[in-house]
């Protein structure tokens, strides 16, 4: 079985909370995502079973701002929705997503208002 520890009688070991350091994902994104992007962009979240999303939400004549999960088929070769989430005020704020090793993308999906900026950051465990 790839990336699962063993102890020293080779029984593989139950998960651990080990995260990795804090990564940038997307910087400076002030546009709403017309496409999918490619499938060797995002996030490789093999080992891992969470990914956590730091997002930094800054913006003029602020409404909404909504962000979608996509996790990537490598079969099919595209990206599949997944979970979206409304942010109606800029803030930081921290999206968990449960990704059990899936290649995944933080696209932005819809945003009313003048203008915003969104930078995110990921953590893996």
């Amino acid at each position: 079985m790839p990336n699962v520890r063993l102890d020293a009688n080779a029984i593989p070991k139950g998960p651990i909370y080990d995260p990795t350091p804090s990564a940038m994902h997307r910087s400076a994104v002030s546009a709403v995502d017309t496409a999918d992007p490619s499938g060797t962009a995002g996030i490789d979240t093999d080992g891992y079973e969470e990914c956590r999303f730091d997002l930094d939400i800054a913006g003029s004549g602020f409404t909404s701002l909504e962000v979608q999960v996509l996790f990537w088929n490598p079969r099919q070769g595209a990206w599949f929705g997944g979970g979206k989430r409304l942010f109606t005020a800029p803030g930081r704020y921290a999206l968990a997503v449960s990704v059990r090793g899936q290649r995944v993308f933080l696209k932005v999906t819809a945003f009313t208002g003048t203008s915003f900026t969104l930078n995110v950051d990921y953590t893996l465990s």
